[in-house]
Formats: C-alpha cells, sequence, structure tokens
C-alpha cells in the first residue's frame, strides 16, 4: 500500500451528517487536527482488514480451497496473516486499528446480545478483537508488546498464541502454495465508483487517495493463478458492509462501513475530549494524571 496522504482535505466532520442530534454534529466539528488524522487512518486500516477478509472468500471461491471450520473465522485469519507476514511496515501496523475496531464495536453494541449474535456466521464482536490480537502475539509479541499489554492480556494466553500462529499460518501459505506461479499475472479491476451522495463522498475521496483497493490487485494480481477478471469495487450500498459476491466475481466496499468507523471514532474522541476537560476542571493534579492516562483501546 501507499502511504496515506493525510494532507487530504478530508475530515472526520464529515460524518456529522449521519448523526441526528446537533449535540452529535458538534461533536463530530470538534475534532483536533491530530484526532482527524488518526481517524482517517483508523477507517483505512479497518478497510483494509476487511478488504483482505473479503479476498479470503474470494480465494476460497476462485481456486476451489477446502475449509475446515467457519468460513468466517477462516478468512479473519488469513487477513490477519497477510498484513502480518507483510513487508509493508503500514500492514502490520493495520492490525492495532483492525483489533480497535471490534473493541469499539463491541462497545457501541453494549450488552444487546440476542440469539441471532450467537446464531451468526461471525464470531462475537470482542471474540473477533481477542482474535486479532493472539494472532498479533503469536506473529511478534515483541513488536506490538505496548499494545497488547495495554488490553492485560495474559501471559499464558500469549505463549499459547505463538503455537497456534505458526500452525494457522503455515496451513493457509501451504494451501496457496499450490495455486502460486511466479510467472502468473492476473487481471483485476479495480473501481471507486461516484459516492452519490455528498455525506459519503469524503470517505470515498479518503480510500481512493490512499488507495486501499489497489492492496488487494498488489497482493493477489501477481504470483496466483487466479483467472482474470475479478473486480474490486467501492460503492455505495446502503448498508454498512462488505461481501465478495460469487456469480459476479467481484469483492465490494461499501462507503458506509468507513462512515461507520468514522462514527466510532468521533464517539471515542469525544469521550476521550470529555474525560480530558472534566478532569482538568478538578484540579492542577488531576490535570497531570490526565496526562499520563493510558486508555485501554489505544496507546
Amino acid at each position: 500500500m501507499r502511504s496515506l496522504k493525510t494532507c487530504c482535505a478530508i475530515g472526520l466532520a464529515s460524518v456529522a451528517a449521519f448523526f441526528s442530534t446537533p449535540a452529535d454534529r458538534v461533536r463530530a466539528a470538534d475534532l483536533t487536527a491530530e484526532q482527524i488524522a488518526e481517524g482517517q487512518k483508523f477507517i483505512v486500516n479497518n478497510a483494509l482488514f476487511i478488504l483482505f477478509h473479503e479476498s479470503g472468500h474470494m480465494l476460497v471461491s476462485e481456486l476451489g480451497l477446502p475449509v475446515l471450520g467457519r468460513e468466517e473465522d477462516a478468512v479473519d485469519a488469513l487477513s490477519s496473516v497477510m498484513l502480518l507476514e507483510s513487508e509493508d511496515e503500514e500492514l502490520k501496523e493495520a492490525m492495532r486499528d483492525a483489533a480497535d475496531g471490534w473493541f469499539l464495536i463491541d462497545e457501541a453494541n453494549g450488552d444487546a446480545l440476542d440469539d441471532s449474535d450467537f446464531l451468526d456466521t461471525h464470531g462475537l464482536d470482542r471474540q473477533r478483537a481477542y482474535s486479532i490480537v493472539c494472532m498479533m502475539a503469536g506473529a511478534d509479541a515483541a513488536y506490538f508488546k505496548t499494545f497488547i499489554d495495554s488490553l492485560d492480556f495474559p501471559a499464558e494466553r500469549r505463549e499459547e498464541c505463538v503455537e497456534e500462529y505458526a500452525k494457522i499460518r503455515d496451513s493457509w501459505f501451504g494451501l496457496l502454495e499450490a495455486h502460486q506461479d511466479e510467472a502468473k499475472k492476473s487481471k483485476f479491476t479495480v473501481t471507486y465508483e461516484p459516492a452519490n451522495n455528498a455525506d459519503l463522498q469524503p470517505f470515498a475521496d479518503l480510500l481512493k487517495e490512499s488507495q486501499v483497493l489497489e492492496t488487494i490487485e498488489a497482493t493477489y494480481g501477481e504470483g496466483y493463478d487466479i483467472p482474470d477478471g475479478i473486480k474490486v469495487t467501492g460503492k455505495t450500498c446502503g448498508t454498512e458492509n462488505a461481501f465478495w459476491q460469487e456469480d459476479t466475481r467481484e469483492i465490494t466496499y461499501c462507503y458506509e462501513m468507513a462512515a461507520y468507523h468514522a462514527a466510532l471514532m468521533v464517539n471515542y474522541f469525544s469521550n476521550q475530549n470529555a474525560t480530558t476537560a472534566n478532569d482538568q476542571s478538578a484540579s492542577p493534579e488531576a490535570e497531570a494524571n490526565a496526562n499520563s492516562v493510558k486508555l485501554k483501546l489505544k496507546e
């Protein structure tokens, strides 16, 4: 992936139109430049994880790969492996935001679990978050130590994750090896459709400037025996989603998903700002303490 262009005039405040109350719109507009840049990166990194997840579904159907267990769990694992084994530091760094994304979704949902959550093809949001953390611990515990420590991830679990990660990595790479050909180039069609929505267009622009969809083409377009014609498309869908369609051979990332991740960050930063403001108004000692606080989801 090419470097994220945070210089672009695209801000998280664009998500304000999705909120129903003036107070929420004010919260979105009160973000600092640093928070906007961090939020942009969060959106891009979560899009990367999701796109690698959907490309896992693509590989299963296009290459006829066997899946033992739930496919959703399997392609979550593949997404983690592809990011963690990348030589691109930015892709490895995406794992932190991917884990935080699922933690924030879990917190946003609160305790409102019902039978549909347990019947779903995906794992629970917090389970998915901790699975990602386990993959990070297994792949490079030293590199991710600060982040993992912030979650109070048990030492004995970290040790188990090393063997678990190695098995998952070797299993996926073993499956893919039979379909690799260094001389093979596969033609992917990457398209960023116009959002046709003034509120969503900034997110479409951010994804395009960051060349998020091209990352899938760069990863699987060379060296894999995949038939030409896979489409990777960003578009407005009417729902927060991303999916692989086997009949049309298309990976779709919905701009609403980027807006949803932006909303999560607006809420996170607003709570962070409110906490800091309350601490500062309490006493000078509280202000000093606030500067040293390490929130659970961010280093």
